[in-house]
C-alpha cells in the first residue's frame, strides 16, 4: 500500500499543478469578465444619463423665446433660461448658467445667418452621485472610479471604457478581494487533490475498470464543457483559449489576425412575437449559416446570447470586412418560416502587442458603433500602432 501511495503521488501532484494553473487562469478570466461587464454597463448607463439632456439641450437651442431673447441681446433673459433648464448657453463669447468643472458635456449648437453663435450645452457632473448611479449592477466587489480625473486606486485586474474625452470609467478589483479568489481556487485544489489520493488508494486495487470508464467520462465532461449545448458551436470559453492560440501564432510568426464580432438586430422582438423557442431555432439557424460560409481554419463561436464570432487566422482588415459583409448579407436573405433577422458586425485586425481581451474590445467598439449607426451594417476597428513604453 505504501508503495502504491508512493507511485499515485506523482500523478496527483502533476494533475494538481495543471488544474492549479488552470483554475488561476479560470480566477483572472472570471475578473476580467466581471469588470469589463461592469465598465460596459456603466458606459450604457451614462448614455441613458446624458442623452435625455442632449434633447432638453436641442430643444431649448430650437426654442423661440432663447431665439428671441439672442436677436433682442437679452442678457437677463438668456441667464434666466439657463438657470431654469440648468444648462449653459454660450451665446457671441458670452457664458450664461453655472459652468461645472468635472462633467460630461453635450452641445447643441445655435446658428445664425448659416454662421455659428454659440451653443447650448447640457452637463452631467463627473461625481460621486453620478458614479452610484452608473456603479448600479455591478457584481459582487467590483468598484468603479473615474479615470482621468485623478489616478483610480490600483487593483490586480480591471478595465477602462472611455465615457468620453480624456474621460473614461474604470472598473476593477481591489487587490485583497483577487488575492483571495486566488488563496480559494489554491484551496480547493488541495482538498481535491487529497481527496483523489485516498480515492486512488483505496479503488485502484479492486476497481481499476470502473475508474478508467470515470476517467473517460470526465474527459468528456471537459470537452463538452467547451461547447455551447443550443448551437453545438465552440463557447466562450473555448474561443478565448483558441484565440489565444491564434494570437500566439500570429506573432510568432508575424501572420496577420482578424475577428469578426456579429450581434443579431432587435432579437428580443423574435422571442416576444414568436416565442424563446423560435428564437432557439434562429440562433440555430443563423449557427449553421456562419459554420457553411467560414473557411477550413476558422474558428466559429457563440459569444453569448444572440452574438457570435469568427476568428480570420492569416487575414487582412480587407479580407474581413468582404466576409463580414457576406455574413451579414446571408443573414439578411434568410428566412426561418415567418421569421427573419439582420445582424450588425464589428470587424477588428491584431495588432502586434495584443492580448485577447484587446482584439476583442476593438471588435466590441466596431460593433457598438455599429449599431449605432442604423444597424444591419458592418463597421471596422481602425486601430493605429500602439506607443512605444516610455
Amino acid at each position: 500500500m505504501l508503495t502504491l501511495a508512493a507511485v499515485a503521488i506523482f500523478p496527483i501532484a502533476f494533475v494538481s499543478y495543471v488544474v492549479v494553473r488552470d483554475e488561476v487562469r479560470n480566477v483572472n478570466r472570471s475578473i476580467d469578465f466581471e469588470t469589463r461587464d461592469a465598465a460596459q454597463s456603466a458606459q450604457a448607463r451614462f448614455t441613458r444619463l446624458l442623452d435625455p439632456r442632449q434633447l432638453h439641450a436641442v430643444a431649448v437651442a430650437a426654442s423661440p423665446r432663447l431665439q428671441a431673447a439672442i436677436r433682442r441681446h437679452d442678457t437677463a433673459s438668456l441667464a434666466q433660461l439657463a438657470r431654469r433648464n440648468r444648462l449653459l448657453i454660450e451665446v457671441y463669447g458670452r457664458s450664461y448658467g453655472r459652468r461645472l468643472e468635472n462633467a460630461f458635456r453635450a452641445r447643441a449648437q445655435l446658428v445664425s445667418g448659416g454662421h455659428e453663435i454659440g451653443s447650448v450645452v447640457a452637463q452631467l457632473p463627473a461625481d460621486k452621485a453620478t458614479l452610484r448611479q452608473l456603479s448600479a449592477g455591478a457584481a459582487d466587489g467590483v468598484q468603479l472610479a473615474y479615470s482621468g480625473l485623478g489616478t483610480p486606486p490600483e487593483a490586480d485586474r480591471g478595465s477602462t471604457l472611455p465615457l468620453a474625452q480624456q474621460i473614461g470609467i474604470r472598473a476593477y478589483l481591489p487587490a485583497a478581494i483577487v488575492s483571495h479568489r486566488k488563496n480559494a481556487a489554491y484551496l480547493r485544489v488541495v482538498e481535491a487533490g487529497l481527496l483523489a489520493l485516498l480515492a486512488l488508494m483505496l479503488l485502484t486495487l479492486v476497481l481499476a475498470r470502473p475508474l478508467l470508464r470515470a476517467f473517460r467520462w470526465t474527459e468528456e465532461q471537459a470537452s463538452e464543457a467547451r461547447i455551447d449545448a443550443l448551437t453545438g458551436l465552440a463557447n466562450r470559453r473555448a474561443l478565448e483559449e483558441i484565440l489565444a492560440a491564434e494570437i500566439s501564432r500570429a506573432q510568432r510568426f508575424a501572420h496577420q489576425l482578424a475577428v469578426v464580432l456579429l450581434d443579431l438586430d432587435r432579437f428580443k422582438e423574435i422571442n416576444d412575437s414568436f416565442g424563446h423557442a423560435a428564437g432557439d431555432v434562429m440562433l440555430r439557424a443563423v449557427s449553421r449559416l456562419l459554420t457553411s460560409l467560414a473557411r477550413q481554419g476558422d474558428t466559429v463561436a457563440r459569444w453569448g446570447g444572440e452574438e457570435f464570432v469568427v476568428v480570420l487566422p492569416e487575414t487582412d482588415l480587407a479580407g474581413a470586412q468582404r466576409f463580414a459583409e457576406r455574413l451579414r448579407r446571408t443573414i439578411e436573405a434568410h428566412a426561418v418560416g415567418e421569421m427573419k433577422t439582420s445582424a450588425s458586425c464589428g470587424v477588428a485586425t491584431m495588432l502586434p502587442e495584443d492580448s485577447v481581451e484587446e482584439l476583442l474590445g476593438a471588435a466590441d467598439q466596431a460593433l457598438y458603433q455599429a449599431k449605432s449607426n442604423g444597424r444591419n451594417r458592418t463597421e471596422s476597428a481602425i486601430r493605429g500602432p500602439r506607443p512605444a513604453a516610455a
